[in-house]
């Protein structure tokens, strides 16, 4: 069984996609078992409820399929945001440029994901999460501490899996 964390832009990826039905069907009908994080719903609980789509409030939509899909939450801790420090000391010395704010669950996500020996991080986040400098300290952080670094991949890769 593969054990899978989605980054927060991939459940809207899901929700926006023409065949979202599918998606969520060949998702629970695969050998993928998906992971959450305390973090990534708060990010999901906080899309505003205005925005609509196709008749449906996104927050609701969001929230829900989080909720069906999602057979186990972690919870941030201690032990997830000092890897996820570390991995921004080290990002910073390979040459990344990104503010702590602005990568910071980025980074717990990865954490997380290694902490827990998860297989597959899914994201679109290439800006920051895939970014080159990025994967190397997750990658040199991960080696001390001898943590597998989860396999990386976008929300089409992941689908063309699930088919």
């Amino acid at each position: 069984m593969l054990r899978v964390l989605l980054d927060t832009n991939v459940y809207g990826e899901i929700i926006i996609d023409s065949n979202t039905f599918l998606v969520i069907k060949n998702i629970k009908n695969s050998n993928m078992k998906i992971y959450g994080l305390d973090i990534i719903r708060k990010e999901l609980r906080n899309t505003p409820k205005k925005i609509r789509v196709e008749k449906r409030g996104l927050r609701v939509s969001l929230l829900s399929l989080y909720d069906n899909i999602v057979k186990q939450d972690y919870v941030l801790n201690k032990e997830i945001l000092s890897i996820a420090k570390d991995y921004y000391l080290a990002y910073r010395e390979i040459g990344g440029i990104r503010k702590e704010k602005d990568i910071l669950n980025d980074l717990i996500i990865i954490a997380c994901a290694s902490l827990n020996n998860l297989d597959i991080v899914v994201s679109n986040d290439e800006k920051t999460m895939f970014n080159e400098n990025a994967i190397r300290a997750y990658k040199l952080i991960n080696d001390v501490k001898r943590l597998r670094t989860p396999n990386l991949i976008d929300y089409n890769k992941f689908k063309r899996w699930l088919t």
